[in-house]
């Protein structure tokens, strides 16, 4: 795999393996985060894995970037082949779809793609995805790639609020708000799973090379395991 290097900080280097985001690329960046690890131990303060990069903060009492990059470089050219993206099991998400409640942009969504509102969330839920990043907010991860015919913008005005848990989708990637947080992406329905929790190890639930589904539940079931709608308001979810 070819790759460059750029500074990106006093002590922060980012490499650069391609222009264009894909599964495979992704699951190469994340085992490569890996094996840095693994092999520098403690004089990497931080690694972040994104769409086509890999984010290194380094320790400066240890290592400056020449030396950094003399460590680094016959790991990244002699590293051995990836393991298969299907080793890994993905993680199961349950998700209330409801146009009334914690889905308000389902019914304009599906008058938009010219289909009923089961369709959007059939065409949701079939897709397997792969956790490219993690940002915007903790735990908030960036999931790709959704149906082509899911592909949409982001809402115009962003809800001021949208609820912890939300299940969105925007461009051609999917999401879950993490924490209740401002928002502009179109909301599908809402997870009871706690996607960011402090006490964790690591706190975020979702991981950059994970693959995760979703899978629809009932309003009974969506409770039965922590969800929460007392925070929605006549119905409708406040925004904007």
């Amino acid at each position: 795999m070819r790759w460059s290097a750029e500074t990106a900080g006093v002590n922060a280097l980012l490499l650069r393996f391609a222009e264009v985001m894909s599964p495979e690329l992704s699951a190469s960046i994340h085992q490569i985060s890996l094996r840095l690890q693994n092999s520098l131990g403690d004089r990497i303060l931080n690694l972040t894995p994104a769409y086509t990069t890999l984010l290194i903060e380094y320790d400066l009492l240890q290592d400056t970037q020449a030396s950094l990059l003399t460590r680094i470089t016959p790991l990244l050219n002699n590293r051995p082949p990836d393991t298969p993206l299907a080793d890994a099991e993905p993680i199961n998400i349950p998700v209330y779809y409801d146009p009334h409640t914690t889905g308000p942009d389902l019914v304009a969504l599906a008058e938009q793609k010219h289909c009923t509102v089961e369709d959007i969330i059939r065409r949701h839920c079939q897709q397997e995805y792969r956790v490219y990043a993690l940002g915007f907010a903790p735990g908030f991860a960036y999931m790709g790639e959704t149906h082509p015919d899911l592909q949409v913008t982001r809402l115009e005005t962003p809800r001021a609020r949208v609820p912890a848990g939300s299940v969105a989708i925007a461009d051609n990637q999917t999401a879950i708000y993490p924490i209740d947080s401002p928002g502009g992406w179109r909301l599908l329905g809402r997870t009871p799973m706690k996607l960011f929790n402090v006490q964790a190890d690591p706190p975020a639930l979702l991981q950059p090379g994970q693959r995760v589904r979703f899978h629809p539940v009932d309003k009974e079931t969506f409770i039965q395991l922590g969800g929460n709608l007392d925070d929605l308001l006549n119905g409708e979810l406040s925004c904007d």
